[in-house]
């Protein structure tokens, strides 16, 4: 495994600036995306109101159908004794969802032990699973390489409804033949057997969505000890429940402070991308199974699409003595994160930071500041047989990644193969058809002018049918050289997968099906700088 790091710029102009540091941007943070005010961020926290020992205990209580190691629970202890936390997270993904979702936890571990030195002082990392998320369109799906192209499969979830990730039941029987197929189409390497009994054993005692996700992820990062927390466990719920009240009761400035932020953010030039209305409540209640959102009507709070509503002390009422019945959204997920956690510092990707640009007055409103935030790692892992396909074809990850040169390629190894004699001759055909049907189409119109229509119609069909002719020229010479073809497609697929960066769209068992179970764990003994470069992994 070899390691390279490659500066890439990133795809917003917020992050970009973000990332520089530029005062335009930062004005909506508290601290700059570094670890440099991290003893500032932790002197703030020593007012923190949590009850360790309690969360502590949730997290315990949570993590041990899945296996508590020995470093877990030290990390327990630590943070029980005053350890602050590095917090990320992700929805409960198929397979653990894209790459970034390791990339985050990887971040947060790398991100806790460089804070931890800085400080003198333990800081553990936290994943926060977004169990209570009912897109289940976003979890069920996993992307796979077929014949050359890039395929999403999709798991049926449709008869699921808007049930969260956390409640939304794994049918054994259905679920091993989506995972079954999706490995019939890996390549079959020494590791697929192994990787292929370590997934549907983890699927094997799992009964939900997000069990399935913690147990795999649980399972790649025990060794560094990294604690998870599903925010709809009904313990962590009941522990929330007097952070609802607030968030309940500063609903409408909440709101208010949201609007205006993204307005200011719009008028610097920066999207937030949460487009927030001054009538969102920015919570969900859950009725008879289905996560609903909360709007805010006048003094009333109204469930979006129906009939139903309530008083705001109806909803007090609710979350003093049915808090798992609520949940948050993109807004109100940092701060109960923050209510909830001692947060020395937050790792996420690109949207994640758009949407937290837009929350200082919020977090203000709750009566605290925001923890640092910190850009998630990005990654690149390329495997043999790509890192063969680029030096034979002599072009760098940026070649690829940055300048966007494989359609270029192709075009140019096309104009290099085709028949350009045959192609000038099929055209030369056409404008003769052309000239003689412009006679042609003269001397039926002088007859019945009911007649042009129809031979111009003729004539079109004649054209249509030489192009056709023409791309079955040259989609006949493309295939007699389609080695060559291949093997940009082959590179294309692999760095940039639908058009966008790989980390986005494959989740890890193709690369744990090339490399062997020990992927993550090498991953994490490699010396990446916690920086705005890439990393790029050679397999």
């Amino acid at each position: 495994m070899k390691l390279e790091e490659k500066y890439i710029p990133p795809s917003s102009r917020l992050m970009a600036d973000y990332t520089n540091e530029e005062q335009k941007i930062l004005q909506y943070f508290s601290y700059e995306p570094s670890l440099e005010q991290a003893r500032a961020r932790h002197e703030s926290l020593k007012g923190h109101p949590v009850d360790r020992k309690r969360l502590a205990s949730i997290i315990a209580g949570y993590m041990e159908p899945f296996g508590i190691s020995q470093v877990a629970r030290q990390n327990l202890t630590r943070f029980e004794e005053g350890a602050s936390v590095v917090v990320t997270g992700q929805q409960a993904g198929l397979l653990t969802g894209p790459l970034y979702t390791v990339h985050k936890a990887i971040s947060s571990i790398l991100l806790a032990k460089e804070a931890s030195e800085k400080l003198s002082s333990p800081v553990v990392p936290v994943f926060w699973i977004a169990g209570e998320d009912h897109d289940l369109a976003e979890i069920c799906h996993v992307y796979r390489e077929t014949n050359g192209r890039v395929e999403k499969l999709n798991y049926p979830h449709a008869k699921l409804g808007k049930c969260a990730a956390s409640q939304a039941p794994l049918k054994t029987d259905e679920i091993e033949a989506f995972l079954d197929e999706y490995f019939r189409s890996l390549p079959e390497t020494a590791h697929t057997k192994e990787i292929r009994s370590l997934v549907f054993s983890h699927l094997g005692r799992a009964a939900t969505f997000t069990a399935f996700f913690a147990s795999l992820l649980n399972h790649f990062f025990e060794k560094e000890g990294l604690l998870f927390i599903d925010a709809a466990n009904e313990q962590l719920r009941a522990y929330e429940s007097g952070f609802f009240s607030k968030l309940i009761e500063k609903s409408g400035a909440i709101a208010k402070t949201v609007v205006e932020t993204e307005s200011a953010l719009q008028a610097d030039g920066y999207t937030a991308g949460i487009d927030a209305k001054q009538e969102a409540a920015h919570l969900f209640i859950t009725i008879e199974g289905e996560r609903l959102l909360l709007e805010r009507d006048g003094s009333r709070f109204t469930v979006k699409n129906t009939e139903l509503s309530y008083t705001e002390q109806e909803l007090l009422d609710i979350a003093k003595h049915e808090p798992e019945r609520l949940s948050n959204n993109v807004v109100t997920r940092p701060l109960m994160q923050d209510l909830v956690f001692p947060v020395l510092a937050f790792v996420g990707g690109p949207g994640e930071i758009a949407y937290w640009a837009a929350l200082k007055g919020a977090f203000e409103l709750m009566g605290m500041e925001m923890p640092i935030v910190m850009p998630r790692l990005s990654v690149s892992l390329i495997d043999r047989r790509t890192a063969a396909l680029l030096g034979k074809r002599e072009l760098s990850f940026e070649d690829v990644v940055v300048e966007r040169k494989i359609p270029q390629l192709r075009n140019e190894l096309l104009d290099h193969i085709r028949d350009e004699e045959t192609e000038a001759k099929i055209d030369e055909v056409k404008r003769g058809l052309a000239e003689e049907y412009e006679e042609l189409i003269s001397r039926l119109a002088s007859v019945s002018a009911g007649l042009t229509p129809l031979a111009e119609k003729n004539l079109r069909i004649h054209l249509g049918q030489l192009d056709f002719l023409k791309q079955k020229l040259q989609d006949e010479v493309a295939i007699q050289n389609s080695t060559q073809f291949n093997q940009l497609s082959a590179i294309e697929n692999a760095l940039l997968p639908e058009a966008g960066l790989q980390e986005r769209i494959y989740n890890p068992v193709p690369y744990l099906n090339q490399y062997g179970k020990a992927l993550v764990e090498d991953l994490l003994a490699l010396p990446m700088k916690y920086d705005n470069t890439h990393k790029i992994v050679i397999l």
